[in-house]
């Protein structure tokens, strides 16, 4: 299963077409970044759920948090994504 558009906006809870390039360039960097965190060029055979997951999770964080700088909140990445794909990445020592 791949994250299509219309569940990234089932996920945001985002009902109207505005926004639907910006969250296919979030959904995009954050499939990208599952890929990038685990160190693979292919997802892993009956891995779909849990990178999907983490996708969308990065996604949703990405579009709710656009500014650059946020003031007065600590600012910190998801550790459920990386929980969730953790086991599928490779190690190089």
């Amino acid at each position: 299963m791949a994250v299509t558009l219309e569940l990234a906006k089932k996920h945001l809870r985002v009902s109207h077409d505005d926004e639907d390039q910006e969250i296919e360039i979030y959904l995009a960097a954050a499939v990208d970044w599952t890929m990038t965190y685990t160190k693979r060029k292919e997802m892993p055979a009956g891995a779909e759920f849990a990178f999907d997951a983490a996708a969308l999770l990065t996604m949703a964080s990405m579009f709710e948090n656009r500014e650059s700088d946020i003031t007065g909140t600590i600012h910190t990445e998801i550790p459920t994504a990386r929980r969730l794909i953790d086991p599928y990445r490779l190690l190089r020592v």
